[in-house]
């Protein structure tokens, strides 16, 4: 998992992601993905079903969103380089994304 330390949410906070790195042959591509839930940044699946069942039985509630991002990583760059790209554009996105979520 990956610390997005400069990332906005709702409140301001940090969020965490997790991050993957995909590869098929010379191909690469860097994704962050995350499960936001009622005002949780959830990254894990079993995390996820637990919250789900609890809305599910304190507010009548079951929806939700699974948030991913993909950059390629470009043959004359390195992985940072990658990383740096999609960090800023989750920084700008996610204030967005909040306004179309479940809260």
């Amino acid at each position: 998992m990956l610390a997005m330390q400069n990332a906005v949410r709702r409140r301001g906070e940090p969020m965490t992601v997790n991050k993957a790195v995909m590869e098929m042959g010379a191909a690469k591509q860097l994704s962050y993905f995350w499960f936001p839930q009622r005002d949780r940044v959830l990254t894990n699946a079993w995390e996820l079903k637990i919250y789900n069942f609890w809305d599910a039985l304190t507010r009548q509630r079951t929806d939700g969103a699974l948030i991913r991002l993909i950059t390629p990583v470009y043959p004359n760059e390195d992985l940072t380089q990658a990383e740096a790209r999609l960090t800023a554009f989750t920084q700008a996105i996610v204030p967005v994304l909040n306004e179309f979520l479940p809260k």
